[in-house]
């Protein structure tokens, strides 16, 4: 308990360009994926989780940033393609590899014990997220928006930021609404949304990348009104995909 305690108290103090979506956005997508399974699949990813909530599931990756035994999980939140390049596959630990390892591992339940698999959830909730925030695809020269400092509606900060938590926090997105939006797309636009390829999804996200850096110097309001509709469709495409790969891997 006083680990735990620990834990949470210094992950206040870690900045919070650290994290894909922040707290809020990871939660929203956990929720949506919750509201897209069936009663028997949420059941049973319940049971791996024990007293862990799908919420909380979602942003222990970020919670443990503060343990250095977690060290090793870091890289696992991004890949890096720089601009005007196309992903190539390797067997670097990075967030589309993880992804794909944890689902495998997910497929194999019936052999694997319990903490293996809840170990392994904490991995896809968090990683899916990750994935849907364009920044955690983006380019290593100036890691991932970390190293842009720029104006953003008075206030300074950097772009990786803005995207991970000032948006979602300045203009209030809710999980109402990303759920509503999510209820309002057809059976065959979900369909569309629920491709297997974990590859897709990112290359997806990086198609977002010019808008994410079209400003000049300042980000203003024109910019975050803009970049919320896409922050909320991104939000919801994750929860989407997210319930497609735990109905597939826990679905009797």
């Amino acid at each position: 308990m006083k680990k735990n305690f620990i834990l949470f108290f210094f992950s206040l103090l870690l900045p919070a360009s650290t994290y894909a979506w922040g707290s809020k956005g990871h939660k929203i997508v956990a929720a949506i994926a919750k509201q897209c399974l069936t009663k028997q699949v949420a059941d049973s990813v319940q049971q791996f989780l024990g007293l862990m909530s799908f919420e909380e599931a979602s942003v222990w990756m970020d919670e443990v940033r503060g343990d250095n035994s977690y060290d090793y999980l870091k890289p696992w939140h991004y890949v890096n393609v720089e601009k005007d390049k196309t992903y190539v596959k390797t067997k670097d630990p990075e967030v589309v590899n993880q992804i794909e390892i944890y689902i495998d591992l997910l497929k194999q339940k019936g052999t694997r014990d319990k903490e293996q698999i809840k170990f392994a959830l904490k991995i896809i909730f968090h990683l899916v997220g990750d994935l849907h925030q364009p920044l955690h695809c983006g380019y290593k020269a100036d890691k991932g928006g970390n190293d842009i400092d720029v104006d953003y509606l008075g206030k300074g900060t950097n772009l990786h930021k803005v995207w991970d938590t000032e948006i979602i926090e300045d203009t209030n997105i809710k999980l109402g609404d990303c759920l509503k939006l999510c209820n309002e797309l057809s059976a065959e636009e979900k369909k569309k949304i629920q491709t297997n390829s974990v590859e897709i999804w990112m290359n997806e996200s990086r198609t977002l990348l010019p808008e994410v850096y079209n400003f000049d110097k300042k980000i203003k309001q024109d910019y975050v009104d803009k970049n919320k509709p896409v922050i909320e469709k991104q939000l919801v495409k994750a929860g989407i995909r997210l319930a497609m790969v735990l109905n597939q891997t826990f679905n009797k």
